[in-house]
Formats: structure tokens, C-alpha cells, sequence
């Protein structure tokens, strides 16, 4: 039988908590991966050789409130960016996106005082994106917030919006938000939820196991492509299931792509370990053959020495003269000799 839900707004913050945490952790990925993944969002064509920043992002408020958003990236040095994800239509967070970025625009101002009266203070906003994980006819393009100043002055303040349902797996592959698959997860999660009995979950837990197998499959390929590294594909897989875990635990019908993502990341860990161990044989094997070789180097200098000390005898030198031109004892000379 289905469990019991918890109501919908403590699923709703839980969740939220913890996509909001491995969104986090998802940003800070390889630098390849990362560029590949703010190019596609932004409509970028940043080189993948980039550098890629994560300011401090820790502001107070003058009512001692701590202000802080580590979705914010620099490329470049140059150019900022900002994320932020909602499980459903929540507007507020734009408010939220406008405070953190105005905190950043403040990190970043500069003062042009070129002789201009009044002085101007500049300060830029970060590029800003919405992702909705979990969208509806109601979730809109873009969102935006109507600034206006005293004297009559008015700006809007333009976020746009992704609405991640709506691409499917391999739309993630073409679009490179191959980093962003954990989230995917979330397709079922509605019907899932809504399921009446225990055949309709066994049915549902096929469905998902052929989501999971999927998802695993393209990260093997963004793998392979070099659209993120090995370590990338297994963060996206542990994270995958840390959400698969948050959202559907519980449901007995549901295991088997539980027991699949536990699979992959053990597979993930057995390949890390297997090359840590190759690339440690291949290092020895090359120290033993630059050993080899030195030895081997030695080796024949120390019988051309001794030849040469050998025809020196046979010429008559005496043992000082040979000791000298050889640097061998005269021990090692009466040895040869």
C-alpha cells in the first residue's frame, strides 16, 4: 500500500532544502563541466578553458541578517552569473534574487570619480535564471520585478526562467545540462504520489527504473564525450540518489532503481580505485626501468673504466699514474690486473 504522506508544505521545504544544497554542490563541479552548463543557461559561448570563480557571498543587512547565496559564478574574472531553483511558482524569488544580487553588485561597485559632479558610483547586477524544477501552465518565461527610484525613475529587473520538466533526458544531452540530471527524478514524483494502490506503484517502479537507467546512461556518455569528468559522473550519480532517497523512500515497489543507482556509484568507486592502482603499477614500472637504465649506465661505465686500466697495465703505467687518469684504488687496479 502507498505510506502515508507528510503534508505537502513540509515535503515541499524538505525538498526544497535539499535540492537547493546539491544544486549547490552541482556548481562547483569541474570548470568544464561548470562552463558547459552556464553557456547552455545563459545562451553563452564561453571557452571551456575558462576560469571559473565562486565569490564570497556573505553579506549582513543593517538589521544584522545574514544575506548569503552561493549560486552566484564568475567567469572569466569578468562576468557574473546567478542561480536560483524553486520546486514550484514561487515569484517571491525574485525578491530574494534581486537582494542577493544587489548585495553582489555592492561586493563589485566601482566609484568613477573622473571629475563628474555628482560623483557616480557604478554597481552591475549578476546575470540572473530561475529554474523551476517542477513547473505548470501558470509558470511564466520570465519574471519581473518593477524597481522604481524617487524622482520618478523606473527599471524592471528581468529574470528569465527554466522550466527543467519540460526538457526531457535527451534534450538535457543536446542542450549540455548533462549536470543537472539528479533532478530529473522529480518526473514521477506527482503521479507517484497520487498512486492508489500498490499494482499502480509496481508499474510506476518499472517506469522508474527505466527513468534511472536512462539518466545513468547519459551521464556514462556526457562521461565519454568529455562533457564532464569521471568525478562529475559520479557526483551526478550519488546525488541522484541522495534525491531519489529524499523523495520516494518508503516505497517498497520503487527498490529496484534504488539498488541500480547503489550499483553505479559502486561501480564509479570500484573504476577510481582500479585506476589508482594501474596508475601506481605503471609509476612503478617506470621507476624500475629508470633504475634499470642508471644501473645499467653504471654498470657500463664501470667496465670501460676497468678495460681502459687493463690496456694501461699492459702498457706499463705504473699504479699511481693509473690511479689518477682512473680513479679506481689500487686495490680495485691489482684486482683488474
Amino acid at each position: 500500500m502507498p505510506r502515508k504522506q507528510p503534508a505537502k508544505r513540509a515535503i515541499k521545504r524538505d525538498t526544497q532544502q535539499i535540492f537547493d544544497l546539491i544544486l549547490k554542490r552541482i556548481i562547483k563541479s569541474s570548470n568544464v563541466a561548470v562552463i558547459q552548463l552556464i553557456n547552455a543557461l545563459f545562451d553563452t559561448d564561453y571557452p571551456l578553458d575558462s576560469t571559473v570563480e565562486y565569490p564570497n557571498t556573505e553579506n549582513v543587512s543593517r538589521k544584522l541578517r545574514r544575506l548569503m547565496s552561493d549560486m552566484i559564478i564568475i567567469i572569466n574574472g569578468v562576468h557574473a552569473y546567478h542561480l536560483e531553483a524553486e520546486i514550484g511558482d514561487d515569484l517571491e524569488i525574485v525578491i530574494r534574487m534581486f537582494e542577493y544580487g544587489f548585495a553582489e553588485a555592492l561586493r563589485t561597485k566601482k566609484f568613477l570619480n573622473d571629475g563628474q559632479n555628482p560623483p557616480k558610483i557604478s554597481v552591475k547586477f549578476p546575470d540572473a535564471k530561475i529554474i523551476y524544477w517542477e513547473s505548470s501552465e501558470n509558470t511564466p518565461d520570465e519574471v519581473i520585478l518593477s524597481v522604481k527610484f524617487p524622482g520618478g525613475a523606473e527599471h524592471d529587473y528581468v529574470v528569465g526562467t527554466v522550466k527543467f520538466l519540460n526538457f526531457e533526458i535527451k534534450d538535457i544531452e543536446e542542450k549540455k545540462l548533462v549536470l543537472l540530471l539528479p533532478f530529473h527524478v522529480l518526473k514521477l514524483r506527482k503521479i507517484i504520489a497520487s498512486a492508489k494502490n500498490s499494482t499502480q506503484l509496481t508499474e510506476l517502479g518499472a517506469e522508474m527504473k527505466m527513468l534511472i537507467d536512462n539518466i545513468i546512461a547519459a551521464v556514462d556518455r556526457a562521461v565519454e564525450k568529455n562533457l564532464m569528468t569521471k568525478a562529475d559522473g559520479r557526483a551526478v550519480i550519488e546525488y541522484t540518489g541522495m534525491l531519489y532517497k529524499q523523495l520516494y523512500q518508503g516505497y517498497d515497489e520503487l527498490k529496484e532503481a534504488d539498488i541500480m543507482l547503489k550499483d553505479k556509484i559502486l561501480t564509479y568507486s570500484e573504476e577510481a580505485e582500479l585506476r589508482g592502482i594501474e596508475k601506481g603499477i605503471e609509476k612503478g614500472i617506470e621507476k624500475g626501468r629508470e633504475e634499470g637504465i642508471e644501473k645499467g649506465i653504471e654498470k657500463g661505465i664501470e667496465k670501460g673504466i676497468a678495460k681502459v686500466a687493463r690496456s694501461m697495465l699492459a702498457d706499463g703505467l705504473s699504479l699511481e699514474a693509473i690511479r689518477k687518469y682512473t680513479g679506481l684504488s689500487k686495490e680495485d687496479i691489482l684486482a683488474i690486473s
